[in-house]
């Protein structure tokens, strides 16, 4: 069957909504409940990036995903319907849990979400690689991201606005229901026919992760997209709490982070979308990623102030999220440019483990930096480490492409074993 580039996105885009949903409330919803649990920064920065562990260990949900699927189902629609039905439920569960009660409830109700949820992304990852043509990765990335943003609004937005309206118990069911209406595209998804455009069956195998990483000039890709990843940590894992600490109420954090930011994200989605094929990957990569100074200069100003003004919160917050979301659509077409669609959940997870591994390790050392040295201070350091990554960027990807290995990225690419 051949899906239309319109089916394609509608598809895309519901997958990502119900990806981005959890995203959110893990992103921004968690910390506030942490903070508002009187958990200290430090105990934050040591607790917190535990909970990325799922996000860490993809590689090995993709594993699974390569042996254990149904051809008949579609390799990954397989896991993707049964997945979003456990994170609803999960959702469900965790309703039960209220402020004052035992955080460890909450943090295992919270580990069981990020378990599914990654599992989940494992597979969608996997479908959009597998469907999208290499012209089809800008708009196709773009809907992506702006979709997310969506989900993530309704994750780490809205939850945080009507929590004292309507309450835990009513969001977190309707975060559930949500996810399980998104999960209604893809039931009517029927796998395609493999002598269509839409890649080779991929076959069940446990040997698709190995073969990704016998692939010439691996770690130059791999430490790429840590370098870019690792900012998006550093930068914004601070915000709520910050915010938490300059007496935004619930409502406040969930306006600003939670809409106005995948808001002002989906807007430099649509952006990088429009401009990805004319500047092509790298100097979009680079020009997006250089706007990043941009979003640190203007926290650096905020958090150097004695007063702060709310109104000033709002023009840094969507100047920061507008060079987000252009930034990651160019990174995330690179990493599709760079994997096989007959194994395309395994190769786009092990470079997004990589760069969810850095994202850690970015929001660890961040809290870490403001806990002893004050926000302003952890900002200071984000200046040098984005010019760095800019630089390990700009050197690492010229050095990828001398590989023909990678040169081609509209052709399939067959590297096994045997190649090795």
């Amino acid at each position: 069957m051949h899906l239309t580039t319109s089916s394609k996105l509608i598809l895309i885009g519901s997958l990502y909504l119900a990806q981005g949903i959890p995203n959110g409330f893990f992103r921004h919803t968690v910390p506030v409940v942490f903070r508002d649990s009187g958990l200290s920064l430090e105990q934050i920065a040591l607790f917190y990036p535990a909970l990325y562990a799922p996000w860490i260990l993809k590689f090995i949900w993709s594993i699974f995903v390569d042996r254990f699927h149904s051809e008949k189902q579609g390799k990954y629609r397989s896991w993707i319907i049964p997945l979003q039905i456990l994170t609803a439920g999960a959702l469900v569960g965790l309703a039960n849990w209220q402020f004052g009660s035992a955080i460890s409830t909450f943090v295992l109700g919270v580990a069981l979400i990020n378990l599914f949820s990654s599992m989940q992304d494992v597979s969608t990852d996997g479908q959009a690689v597998q469907i999208l043509g290499y012209g089809e990765r800008g708009w196709g990335n773009a809907v992506q991201v702006g979709t997310f943003w969506i989900g993530y609004v309704i994750g780490g937005g809205f939850i945080l606005m009507l929590m004292n309206s309507l309450g835990w118990n009513f969001l977190l069911v309707a975060m559930s229901i949500i996810t399980l209406l998104a999960t209604i595209p893809i039931l009517f998804h029927k796998r395609p026919n493999h002598s269509g455009q839409e890649g080779p069956p991929s076959g069940k195998t446990f040997s698709g992760l190995l073969d990704f990483l016998r692939q010439p000039k691996v770690l130059l890709v791999l430490g790429l997209v840590a370098a870019f990843r690792m900012l998006e940590g550093f930068i914004r894992s601070l915000l709520p709490t910050m915010f938490k600490d300059w007496g935004m109420e619930f409502e406040g954090i969930g306006l600003t982070l939670g809409v106005v930011a995948p808001a002002a994200a989906l807007g430099g989605a649509l952006i990088a979308g429009l401009l990805m094929n004319r500047l092509g990957r790298i100097r979009a990569l680079l020009l997006f990623g250089s706007l990043q100074i941009l979003s640190v200069g203007g926290y650096l100003f905020l958090s150097s102030g004695s007063l702060i003004d709310p109104t000033a919160v709002l023009p840094v917050v969507i100047i920061d999220h507008l060079v987000s979301g252009m930034t990651t659509v160019a990174l995330f077409s690179l990493m599709m440019d760079w994997s096989r669609k007959s194994h395309g959940g395994t190769d786009y997870t092990c470079m997004d483990c990589i760069g969810v591994f850095a994202m850690m390790a970015g929001a660890s050392a961040s809290y870490l930096i403001a806990h002893y040295g004050g926000y302003a201070m952890s900002f200071g350091f984000a200046l040098p480490l984005i010019v760095l990554s800019l630089l390990v960027v700009a050197r690492l990807y010229p050095k990828i492409q001398e590989s023909d290995h990678w040169k081609s990225p509209k052709a399939e690419k067959k590297f096994t074993r045997k190649h090795a």
